[in-house]
């Protein structure tokens, strides 16, 4: 890697930091709560399979 390629990267997440902004609270509270709700979401679909692949097992003897 030359110089002049880690220059131009050094470059590009300079600009993406000049960008960059912090959110107001309602931005940022939508985001945290979308979320807490796919963690949910996620939460129960492996809960789901580790619950069939428990009951199952028994089910089918």
């Amino acid at each position: 890697m030359q110089f002049s390629e880690v220059q131009s990267k050094l470059k590009e997440y300079y600009n993406v930091l000049k960008m960059a902004r912090k959110p107001d609270w309602e931005e940022f509270s939508m985001t945290a709560k979308v979320a807490l709700a796919v963690m949910f979401i996620v939460g129960f679909i492996g809960f789901a399979i580790y619950i069939l692949m428990e009951v199952l097992p028994g089910a089918l003897k």
